[in-house]
């Protein structure tokens, strides 16, 4: 249940992009989405505002543009974001605390009962991950590392959330977010610097294999991964 009418215009805007509806390097203008939307400026130019700030569009005088992200762009970022997401884990298992540990595992069971509902949000689900590996990183007490990650996750956004469109893909998301958690907790740094590397190796190759040659393709609309549930 949406508490206001920016998050229903939010919601539904990103749904229209992982569907394709709205391509990445198309242009969006108020006018535009408050009539696709049937609703008010004011709500869908805060969902906007809110979009800007996630990385999946930029603003371009009066109107915004959905961000476009190239294969190369995806490989560069996770060469980055691999080293630096396997470091956080390492240190994660050194210094969390023990309301750290608290507030993952509480993260892990919105996943895991969000997961295994009959109809997942894969928005939701990319969000609580999100969150996952937020706090990961903040575990670490490394503000710049916390500060990297957190950037290199804002422009990865638009293609990480098409994950959770595929079944096999949510599941194997739970089985090693849940490793991970396992190896920090149990103050295991190697482990949870392998675990992590391996999970997110695993991410890009399946987003090289699933997710970006539809989103570059000319016919993304028609074959967006938000329609195909299962692999």
């Amino acid at each position: 249940m949406f508490n206001t009418l920016s998050e229903v215009a939010y919601e539904e805007i990103l749904k229209r992009i992982l569907r394709g509806e709205y391509g990445q390097g198309q242009s969006l203008t108020e006018d535009k989405l408050c009539k696709d939307l049937s609703m008010s400026r004011t709500p869908v130019r805060e969902a906007l505002k809110i979009l800007e700030s996630e990385g999946i569009v930029k603003k371009n005088n009066r109107s915004f543009t959905v961000i476009y992200i190239t294969s190369d762009e995806v490989d560069k970022l996770y060469e980055v974001r691999i080293p630096l997401e396997s470091t956080a884990s390492k240190l994660a298992a050194i210094r969390a605390t023990s309301e750290d540990i608290q507030e993952m595992e509480a993260i892990l069971k919105l996943v895991e009962e969000e997961t295994y509902k009959d109809s997942p949000d894969p928005v939701k689900l990319a969000d609580l991950n999100g969150q996952f590996h937020d706090k990961v990183a903040k575990s670490s007490s490394n503000p710049f590392l916390y500060s990297y990650l957190r950037e290199i996750r804002l422009k990865l956004r638009i293609v990480r959330l098409t994950l959770f469109t595929s079944f096999d893909r949510r599941m194997e998301e739970l089985k090693e977010h849940r490793e991970i958690f396992n190896a920090i907790k149990n103050r295991d740094p190697e482990g949870a610097s392998e675990i992590m590397n391996l999970h997110e190796r695993n991410v890009l190759d399946y987003l090289r294999s699933k997710v970006v040659p539809i989103l570059l393709s000319p016919s993304a609309s028609a074959s967006s991964p938000l329609t195909k549930e299962k692999e």
